[in-house]
């Protein structure tokens, strides 16, 4: 078994209890974030935000499981090769994630998450590059709240 088969299998043997208790392991300082990428995928885990560089020098990323609606923080010391998995929650994610990702991220969750939704028609709308872009996302934003207090007056 080489190095980077073995550090896999590590990882995917604590991806089954993140969501319990974080996850350590040692990469090889040539494997770095591509490894953990690589061994994230075949865990079924999703890429939903770029490698951001930390003050502390460590590097960091954000990945969601669909299948266990979990989403994790992996961060990576470059000078050692420790690299930590913990358990985030939604959303601290979320307000951490540029409109970008946040478009990423929305085709891979159950999108009816308040938060979720709060978060994205806010990034959505400063994103927007027009007046006119502005105004008809404010209209559909409306449109949507005025739908959901009628459903809400229904029940």
């Amino acid at each position: 078994m080489t190095i980077p088969e073995k550090v896999k299998g590590e990882l995917a043997m604590g991806l089954k209890l993140v969501a319990f208790k974080s996850v350590s392991v040692e990469f090889p300082l040539a494997l770095m974030m591509g490894c953990v990428d690589e061994a994230m995928q075949q865990n079924h885990w999703s890429i939903v935000s770029e490698v951001t560089k930390n003050d502390d020098g460590t590097l960091s990323r954000y990945y969601y499981d669909t299948a266990q609606k979990n989403y994790v923080t992996a961060t990576l010391n470059p000078a050692t090769g420790a690299c930590a998995i913990e358990k985030a929650e939604e959303s601290d994610v979320l307000e951490k994630l540029s409109f970008p990702e946040l478009k990423v991220l929305a085709g891979l969750i159950d999108k009816k998450s308040v938060a979720f939704i709060r978060i994205y028609s806010e990034k959505e709308l400063s994103s927007a590059a027009t007046e006119e872009e502005r105004n008809a996302l404010n209209e559909r934003n409306q449109k949507m709240i005025d739908e959901a207090e009628v459903a809400l007056r229904k029940r």
